[in-house]
This record gives structure tokens, sequence and C-alpha cells, in this order.
């Protein structure tokens, strides 16, 4: 198909059916900059409300790079992914002082930004400075993969390279920002990965997969490995008012966030030993240790995670907890602090022990 031809059918769809979204049309390269990161590994009613949270909690960029990781991880909290958080803020500081503010308009220093690749590097230089880089996201794949009939493997780089071409050949040079959004948009909206709206596509005369009923084809990937399975119990310590806490710091799930003490057990048949457990440098009696009824599961990109409870309610502990990456909160305090997003719904769902909405 003639790029002319693509960018007219396109255009002509996207003025009766693009999607009204906050960041549409949008020329500031820190809030194009800000949807795109949320965006990542997001769907876009799950991002947008934080989208809207961050720009009134920080209007600019110089509010982002003032604040602190614990306020930038709050208002994340639940979005998951939260190295997107911490690179977010690491690039704000960096443009602040390394750019007195101004977010660079060249692809090239574009991509050299943490937490940025291609795709988003391609999104800001087209939407915020209108230069012609074609945008690569899971919409696009599967847009040109069916249209064109690409066999080729999309996560491996001959396969991405392939596309590449292609998205380049066909973006329209005078308004690359409006032809990003517009194919973004149809992916999203009649190239869909099951059940395509392929009656109502303007490209079914031209579109291999739908000519030859191959729809579910495309976009070819090879099958991925199976996830990981871990196991974790977690332990709610509560003396009095307080509960205990640890900040996670390790290049791990959860990290930067605080959640209950916990220990890895190989599978989730694990029993509390006879001897009792020895946690937060404390030596706890099993008699004290009361396991509860919920269980959770967290499905991550590469792991599967399951999450047992158990409750312990201690009335003398020491006035510090011998262990030093183990702290006492006042439990009218918690709301302050980021959570992962099962932690925090475990909370809300057993109000009654930490008085937490």
């Amino acid at each position: 198909m003639h790029p002319d031809l693509f960018q007219d059918l396109l255009k002509d769809w996207h003025l009766i059916n693009g999607r009204t979204l906050p960041w549409v049309d949008e020329k500031n390269p820190y809030k194009i900059w800000l949807s795109e990161i949320i965006l990542q590994q997001t769907r876009v009613n799950q991002g947008l409300p934080y989208y809207v949270r961050f720009i009134h909690s920080f209007p600019d960029i110089f509010a982002l790079a003032n604040a602190s990781e614990s306020e930038v991880f709050k208002n994340w909290e639940g979005l998951g992914y939260y190295s997107r958080a911490r690179n977010l803020h690491w690039t704000s500081k960096y443009i602040v002082a390394s750019c007195d503010g101004v977010f660079p308009n060249t692809y090239d220093e574009i991509i050299k930004l943490k937490g940025i690749g291609p795709y988003t590097a391609a999104a800001i230089a087209s939407f915020a400075f209108s230069l012609p880089y074609a945008v690569l996201d899971g919409n696009v794949h599967r847009v040109i993969s069916r249209i064109f009939g690409i066999k080729t493997d999309i996560s491996t780089p001959k396969g991405r390279k392939e596309i590449q071409e292609i998205a380049d050949k066909l973006i329209d040079r005078q308004e690359p920002g409006k032809f990003n959004q517009a194919i973004m948009d149809f992916g999203a909206s009649v190239c869909l990965p099951v059940s395509p709206f392929c009656g109502k596509c303007v490209f079914a005369d031209s579109c291999k997969a739908f000519l030859t009923d191959s729809q579910k084809e495309y976009p070819f990937k090879k099958q991925k490995p199976p996830l990981r399975n871990r196991y974790f119990q977690l332990f709610l310590i509560q003396s009095g008012d307080k509960i205990c806490l640890t900040h996670r710091k390790e290049k791990d799930i959860w990290r930067g966030l605080y959640i209950f003490p916990y220990i890895e057990t190989a599978d989730e048949k694990w029993q509390v030993p006879e001897v009792g457990l020895k946690l937060c440098g404390l030596v706890i009696d099993k008699k004290d240790i009361r396991e509860m009824e919920q269980r959770d599961k967290q499905l991550l990109t590469h792991q599967r995670i399951y999450l047992n409870y158990h409750l312990i309610a201690l009335s003398d502990l020491p006035a510090a907890i011998p262990d030093k990456n183990h702290f006492m909160v006042p439990i009218d305090k918690m709301k302050s602090f980021a959570f992962p997003k099962f932690l925090h719904l475990f909370m809300n769902k057993n109000n009654h022990i930490f008085e937490y909405k």
C-alpha cells in the first residue's frame, strides 16, 4: 500500500473516531513524557487517573525534581513496575540540574535519558517537537504486521527492524504526531488483539491478515518461557497501636516500597517451625503466630507471586527492633507510606486491624 493512501485512510478515520485523552494534542514535553512513562505496560483507563494525580501533585518538571522519592512513590502507589517512577524522578532531577529544566528537543538527546527507550523517545519527539519518528507500541506492531502480513517474530531485533522500516515509510512527515496518535488509536479501537472489528476497518481491502482470515496469527511471537513461581510468608507484627514494616531496597520486586516483614519459602506449603521463628532480630514463639485465611497472588511479567499472611500480636516489644532494617510504625501514620498494590488492598480489606481506609 502506498504511504499516501495509508495516511489518507488513517487520517479520515481518525477525524471521526480519535480518542479524547488529556495528553492528545499536548505540546508540553514534560506532560507528554509523563503520560508515556505511565502508559508503559499500563492500560489507558488504568493510567489516566495517575496522570491526573501526577500533574496535580507535580505540575512541572521542577516540582517533580524537588519532590522526595517517598512522595513520588506514594503518587505512583498501585500502578506497579516502580522502576518507572524511580527513573522518572531521576530524570527530572537530571534535566533540572543539567539542562536548566528545559526538556531535550532532539531524538538523540531524548533517548539518552534514563527510562526512555526508542518508543518513548519517538513519541516525545513527534508529539512535542513534530519530528518524523514513528512510534512502535503494541497497537502499531499489530496493525502493521496484520496489514502487511509480517511473519517475523516481533520480539526479535529482525522483527522489530522490519516493522520499524515499514512504519518509517508510512509516517506523515508533515504531521508525525497526529499520524502516530492516529495509528495507536486505530490499534486500540479497531485492530484489537482479540475479535478485531474487521468489518469497520478502512484497510480491510488491503489487509493480508483479513484476506487470509489469519488475524489471530499476528503479530507473530514465539511462545514465552514459563513464569517463575515465588512464595512469600508475610508477618503482621503488631504491638499496641504499632505495626512493623520493612523498606525494600534490593534490586528485586517491590524495590523502594514498604511491606511487612517476610520470608521467602520454597513452596506454599510452609508451616511455622516448632521452635518458633527468628524474625526482625526477634525470637517469636510459635503460639504467638496465627495464620490468616486470606491468600493473594500477584502476576508479574516473568513471575507469579503467592502471598500468605500471618498475624503476630506482641505485648512487650523492645523500644527499638533489633534488626535495623525493620521498624515500628504507628497505625495512624501508615497512609504516608507507599505499599505494593496487593498490600494496599489487603489493608483496606482488613481495616479492623489497621483502621486504614
